[in-house]
């Protein structure tokens, strides 16, 4: 009678790390998934040079950051707030990306930024801030973007430039008053 119980015991042990290997597995996928989701127009995207408008704030709760305004942030037409805006793109003879056409349609072909209307005419494309370490020293002046942005019109910022260059981050020696 003790070898059944000690069986029984050891199949429910069994049935127990099952559920929770299935369990680990599902939350696993989820992580996976995401990460996969927003690393997805970085992985597959075209790259292009956009220009910019910075600003260089500081919020206490989310660090040092800079909000970038770009040039095809502001679009001619009449569109509502919250609308899903297509931007087509194409490189001028310097090899920034500018704004030849924006509509509410996903373009056929060609390189476009998806994004919202925020009113105004502005378009939020979600790459408006760039996060940096505390204390860093970051030129605000001609700076572009480089973006990578894939089929389906999602942008990611891969680097700062200026003059063509990737910015170099400089950071103040920290003291323990700063």
């Amino acid at each position: 009678m003790a070898k059944k119980d000690g069986k029984k015991s050891q199949k429910r042990i069994d049935k127990n790390i099952i559920r929770l290997l299935l369990g680990l597995s599902f939350l696993l996928l989820i992580i996976i998934s995401f990460i996969l989701f927003l690393s997805w127009p970085l992985l597959t995207g075209t790259t292009v040079e956009l220009a910019t408008r910075p600003v260089d704030p500081f919020d206490i709760l989310r660090g040092q950051y800079m909000t970038i305004g770009y040039e095809i942030s502001t679009i001619p037409g009449s569109f509502n707030q919250g609308d899903i805006v297509y931007v087509s793109l194409e490189p001028d003879n310097e090899g920034i990306w500018r704004l030849t056409d924006a509509s509410t349609q996903k373009p056929d072909k060609g390189v476009f930024i998806k994004g919202t209307m925020d009113g105004n005419n502005r378009v939020r494309y979600g790459i408006e801030q760039f996060f940096f370490e505390r204390n860093a020293d970051v030129p605000t002046r001609d700076i572009t973007v480089e973006v990578k942005i894939d089929s389906q019109g999602n942008a990611r910022i891969v680097q700062l430039l200026q003059n063509r260059e990737p910015v170099e981050i400089e950071y103040e020696a920290k003291s323990l008053t700063s």
